[in-house]
């Protein structure tokens, strides 16, 4: 009897093991995996550019850089002229006008051109 389950079990458990073993794994979304400001980063100046590189590319519309006063005060500085580079669409890069001392909060979002999936987050840096 063991042996006759094994038997109508095995072709079973051989398309299973296929299956898994043929897997792809799930598409990545379009996180952030370096920017030129650092979280947590302590700067004298802010950069005239700032470049954040995500881990696949980028679509350009809906996608976007935004930095804010972390205090909320002057609300937003540069959101609208983020953009995606022609030569690299894992990049989105914002020209940031000069900041005064005090923290920042730097929020991006994006769409993955690859799959259309959407990631975000933000961090926070600050000007001394």
């Amino acid at each position: 009897m063991k042996q006759l389950l094994w038997r109508a079990a095995l072709p079973a458990l051989l398309v299973a093991g296929t299956f898994v073993a043929l897997a792809r794994p799930a598409a990545a979304h379009a996180t952030l995996v370096q920017c030129t400001v650092a979280s947590g980063a302590k700067l004298a100046a802010a950069p005239a550019v700032l470049t954040c590189t995500f881990a696949e590319g980028v679509n350009p519309k809906g996608s976007f850089i935004g930095v804010f006063e972390a205090a909320g005060e002057k609300g937003e500085v540069d959101k609208l002229n983020s953009a995606v580079p022609f030569s690299n669409a894992k990049q989105l890069t914002v020209g940031l006008p000069r900041l005064a001392k005090g923290t920042y909060n730097l929020i991006w979002f994006t769409i993955s051109a690859d799959d259309g999936h959407r990631a975000g987050g933000y961090f926070s840096f600050s000007i001394t």
